[in-house]
């Protein structure tokens, strides 16, 4: 089968979403605040204002790293026992019968609370500060994230097949007949376990229009390279306290974009993937063979940051950006999708809708939004905002070893790659000698999300710095007690100031 799945591509091309505040930044991920702690290139997409500090580092005006990483994901389907062992990931919509209908209402309800990853990578980022001209700094990033939540309808079809509690009653052949019962958990149970009956499909006598059934579901993906160049400056200055003012301006090349949002009313999406996916499919998500090369862009654009704070007493420091002000032109393999039919039967391994198009035995989640959907193909363009974030953070230094800070970081939009909600944040430094070490609390709706912890190793003065954090080391302490575990790390090996 030449054929490949471009959302399940898209998940995982990156090595393998929530969006991450502090990048592949490793030495703030350990404490989960950074607009007030950043420094240098690092400080580039947090706030190029700190680009302008230049005594941090006693008499070093170079930074430069290689490879600093941070990746995240969250979410209920990591210790769900239906999914632990299932490999491949099917989309014919077969009923599972080794399944019982609340080991699926379960899956189901996992689904709907979806999946969340996000993958920066910051290939290359080098500054240099000096004090009269203030800071300058350049990097490359990769930048992939996914947010996925499926509405209750759409989760239960995914799950149940055409068995989903959406269809009331459900045809069933027993080798002798065909019959028609009700579909409730108890004769969906009793079919399963009865080897001579098999469900058919289901019917429903309430059919609602796709974007209905979808309503709520989001599912958007973005993977972008990033060339970010950032100067910050000191404006203002006396005895007691400095302002300082900065600016980031980015060229950004679009790998691939997925975007779809449905309401009752109306169901849309938009697609765009790099010429390097190749496209011997004409479907919205069947894109054809993979080649395995350095992907060419699909979009481009800019965008540009903006950051002041200010550094009081020599120990306060109050910081606030705006990121990502901005968009991407995609331009490559661009699809639209809008639909409207009515979904009366799920027949199996695909939709069937009696009462017009008569659709059946369709195999593939491809097959049946291509019936049911109206596909726009072309070479037109479609500008997208990027990800925008408002951040503002303020910290204290206590004495020489200890520094705390917290932050709040809200979306400006619902682009692909930005947060669900704001997130709220505290943590602290403790230094000992050449060894930091973070911890912290982020909060997002007003509940605990996440304990970060991280350890940096900077000897030789700070002239060198390595160090490994994850966003929330509960999570690996306590993965299968946890009910919506996060995976993660951010790490960076070789990172220098001179």
């Amino acid at each position: 089968m030449n054929k490949i799945k471009i959302i399940v591509l898209l998940f995982f091309t990156s090595t393998l979403v929530f969006a991450q505040g502090e990048g592949s930044v490793f030495s703030s991920t350990g404490r989960g605040v950074s607009t007030t702690f950043a420094t240098d290139y690092q400080a580039l997409g947090i706030n190029p204002a700190n680009l302008g500090w230049s005594k941090e580092f006693k008499g070093k005006t170079i930074a430069f790293g290689l490879g600093e990483t941070g990746f995240s994901a969250s979410s209920k389907l990591f210790n769900n026992e239906s999914i632990l062992d299932v490999k491949p990931l099917s989309l014919n919509f077969g009923v599972d019968g080794s399944k019982s209908y609340n080991d699926l209402r379960d899956l189901s309800t996992d689904l709907q609370d979806g999946l969340l990853f996000n993958f920066d990578s910051r290939l290359f980022g080098i500054a240099f500060t000096t004090k009269k001209l203030g800071g300058f700094a350049f990097s490359v990033t990769e930048r992939y994230s996914m947010n996925i939540g499926l509405s209750k309808d759409f989760a239960d079809i995914v799950t149940y097949g055409f068995a989903a509690p959406f269809f009331d009653s459900l045809v069933v052949d027993n080798g002798v007949s065909t019959y028609t019962v009700a579909n409730t958990p108890s004769n969906y149970d009793s079919l399963q376990d009865d080897p001579n009956s098999k469900i058919q499909y289901g019917k429903t006598s309430n059919p609602k229009t796709v974007s209905e059934i979808m309503n709520g579901t989001r599912l958007k993906v973005s993977w972008i390279r990033e060339f970010n160049f950032g100067y910050g400056r000191q404006i203002i200055k006396n005895e007691k306290f400095g302002i300082y003012g900065g600016i980031g301006i980015k060229y950004l090349t679009g790998m691939a974009i997925f975007d779809l949002e449905s309401s009752p009313t109306d169901l849309s999406a938009f697609l765009s993937y790099s010429p390097s996916f190749s496209a011997s499919g004409s479907g919205l998500f069947s894109t054809g063979t993979f080649k395995m090369q350095l992907p060419k862009a699909a979009g481009k654009g800019f965008g540009v940051d903006l950051g002041v704070n200010v550094k009081a007493f020599k120990r306060l420091k109050i910081g606030i950006a705006v990121n990502d002000i901005g968009s991407i032109t995609w331009k490559e393999n661009t699809f639209n999708a809008i639909a409207d039919s009515a979904l009366a039967n799920f027949s199996i391994g695909g939709l069937s809708e009696t009462s017009s198009s008569g659709l059946s035995g369709m195999d593939s989640f491809d097959s049946i939004l291509n019936s049911l959907v109206t596909i726009q193909q072309g070479n037109f363009e479609r500008k997208v905002s990027l990800p925008s974030n408002l951040r503002a953070g303020a910290s204290i230094q206590l004495g020489k070893m200890l520094e705390v800070g917290a932050e709040m970081i809200t979306p400006l939009n619902s682009s692909p790659g930005n947060f669900k909600s704001a997130l709220f944040s505290a943590g602290a430094d403790f230094k000992l000698g050449p060894i930091i070490l973070s911890g912290g609390i982020v909060f997002q709706n007003e509940e605990l999300l996440r304990m970060p912890v991280g350890f940096v190793f900077s000897p030789f003065n700070g002239t060198y710095e390595m160090g490994i954090s994850t966003r929330d080391i509960n999570s690996l302490i306590n993965f299968k007690d946890t009910e919506k575990p996060m995976i993660s790390a951010a790490f960076g090996f070789l990172r220098f100031r001179l």
